[in-house]
Parts: structure tokens; sequence; C-alpha cells
């Protein structure tokens, strides 16, 4: 109890002193200050006087020399008596100065209604209020909810090319691959077509056919390819479609057109290499040894995410590569642990394209 007084005293004395402080600084602004002056200074009221005077003596000038008559004179007189008298009456501010006791009493009446009004209102002796009794914070912004009112939206503004573009990607984590290939229609038709959008919408309907990209998928995908020669993921995906369809020798030079492109450190060049490589022994008729520079680099490349932990690129590389080389069992048992380091699927949203195109499952979606 002593130490909640101790703080109620202390704000009492704070609060008195700034107080204190702000009335002394509004006193002395406020109250009026005299100019010093040279003693030969004449006073407002001796200057006046003097100005009379001078008159009154030229009115008696000018009745010795006859220029004014008696009654005039006394006519001049008094109306130099009602101007005198006018100025004596409308005194300068300096002149009709407030009581002094208005100023100090308007101050001293501030500060006892703020004192007062705090002592009613206020309590400097209430501690914190606890976590668990303030306001909540905002709800976090609910996906589904958001979801259903930009469909909403949609239904009314079809045309709104932002709402599809922000809501194609979200079907696609979700798996509603139908739902996101419309969205991607909707986008060729209100902004045009373009290699991403074509990808974009072959991958939707590859997913929609379990993986199958032959049709209208692939289609998209050359299509793309053409229409921008430097998009690398469709011409991945054709690339990939040649290898696992048998045609070796035509998968040969499309990795090698694709490989042209890399700078050499993006994160799918390992990965056209295994598909390259691959291909080679499928035009020749031959295996890859288990001591080929590409296994070895596969391999690495797995022992150091095991060790070491990586970025979902390079989870999504070593996933990759192994498809490209068969290795089927050792790709399902990454993907499981890819999932593990990142369960976000909004950052694995190539990672599960990538292994829903190939036949692989999480545990917890097998049978």
């Amino acid at each position: 109890m002593q130490p909640a007084q101790n703080r109620v005293r202390m704000f009492w004395i704070f609060a008195i002193a700034i107080t204190a402080i702000a009335s002394a600084a509004l006193y002395y602004a406020a109250r009026g200050r005299r100019v010093n002056a040279t003693s030969a200074a004449v006073p407002d009221d001796d200057a006046t006087t003097a100005h009379f005077r001078l008159q009154l003596a030229e009115i008696d000038g000018d009745i010795a020399a006859g220029r004014l008559s008696a009654a005039e004179a006394v006519a001049v007189r008094a109306e130099l008596a009602r101007e005198l008298l006018a100025r004596s009456e409308t005194a300068s501010p300096q002149e009709r100065k407030a009581p002094r006791w208005v100023m100090p009493g308007a101050i001293l009446t501030t500060a006892l209604l703020a004192f007062g009004t705090y002592a009613v209102l206020g309590n400097p002796g209430l501690p914190a209020l606890p976590l668990a009794e303030r306001a909540p914070p905002a709800p976090a912004i609910d996906l589904d909810d958001a979801l259903a009112r930009i469909e909403s939206q949609l239904e009314k503004t079809p045309d709104d090319a932002r709402g599809w573009t922000v809501i194609a990607p979200v079907y696609m984590q979700q798996g509603r691959f139908a739902d996101a290939a419309k969205a991607y229609r909707a986008l060729i038709r209100l902004n045009g077509v373009s290699a991403e959008l074509e990808t974009n919408l072959g991958e939707a309907l590859m997913m929609q056919a379990n993986g199958d990209a032959s049709g209208e998928p692939l289609a998209l995908f050359a299509s793309a390819a053409a229409r921008d020669p430097q998009h690398v993921r469709s011409r991945y995906y054709i690339a990939g479609e040649s290898t696992r369809s048998g045609e070796f020798a035509v998968a040969v030079t499309q990795w090698t057109d694709l490989l042209a492109l890399a700078k050499g450190d993006e994160a799918w060049v390992p990965a056209a290499q295994a598909g390259l490589a691959a291909a080679e022994a499928g035009r020749d008729g031959t295996s890859l040894p288990d001591s080929a520079a590409i296994r070895g680099m596969v391999e690495g490349l797995a022992s150091r995410l095991d060790a070491e932990g990586g970025s979902i690129a390079d989870w999504t590389r070593l996933v990759r590569s192994r498809l490209v080389l068969g290795q089927t069992a050792e790709a399902q048992s990454d993907y499981e642990k890819a999932r593990l380091a990142y369960p976000d699927a909004a950052t694995r949203q190539e990672l599960d394209v990538l292994a829903a195109d190939n036949g692989l499952v999480s545990a917890k979606e097998t049978p």
C-alpha cells in the first residue's frame, strides 16, 4: 500500500509544481510593464496641458491685437474647454487599466478549476490495466471471409481485373483449380494475353487434370514460349513433358535451349541440368550411373538440406531433380520434409504444384 501512496504523493507534487510554473509564466507574459524613459521626457498629460495653454495664450494675443472680439473669445475658449473635456474622458489603454487583482485572480481560478476537475474525475493511484482486461486487438483477417467478399464483389463487377489478380493464386493454394482457371481466363480477357498468364492458366488446367499436361495445358505452354522465347517456366514444362513422354531427342534440344537462357545462378538450373542428363540417357539408351556428376550434385543438395535446412526454392529444386532422375520415392520423402520445414501453404505454391503434377501427396492426404 505504501508504494501506491508514494506514487500518488509524487504525482501531486509534480502536478502542483508544473501548474505553478505555468501560472507564473502566464502572469509574466500578461502583466503590464513600464518602458524606461529619460528624465527629460514629458508625460502625455503635461504635453496636452501645455498645448491648450499655448492656444489660450494665442486667443489672448488675438484679443489684444483686435482680431477677436470679447464674445468671439468666449466662444473659442468654450470650444477648447469641450475638446479638453472629451480627451480626458477618452483615456488610452495605459490610462484605463483593469484592477490589479483581475489577472492573478483569473490565473488562480483556472488552476483551481483544473485541480478540482481532476480531483473529481481523475485517479492518480489507478494501477495499469491488466492485459486481459484491455480492449482486444483487431481480429486478424480471415482468409475465407476475405475470399467470400472478393467473390461477391466479382459477381457484381466481373470486369474487375484487380480482384481476379488477387483471387487466382488463392484458388491455386486451396486446390480449387477449376476456379483458378476461370480467374486466369478472366484476366486474359481483361488484360490481354501474356506468356505469364498463359502459363498460369496451363498450370491450373494441368492440376485440374491430375497432372496431365496433354491437350490444352501443353498448347498453352507452347503458346507462351512462342510469345516470349525468354519465358523459362513455360519452356521448363515443355521440356519436362517431352522427357516424361519419351521424346528424348526433342527433350535434349529443349533442355539445352532452356539452359542457354540461364546466367548460372538461377534456382531452376540444377533441375534443368538433371533433366538434360535424363533426356540424353534416354536418347542414347543408357542409364545414369550412380557416379554421374548430376546424381552427386543432387545427393549433395539433399545432404545439405537435411543437415542445415534451406529455402523453399532449394527444396523445390531438390524435389524437381529427384523427379527428373526418376527417384520418385526420394522425391516423396523430400517433399514431406519440405512440408514440415514450411507448413504455410502460401510459401509452397510452386512446390505443391510440382508435387501434385507428379503424383506426390502429403502423408495426411494418403488414403
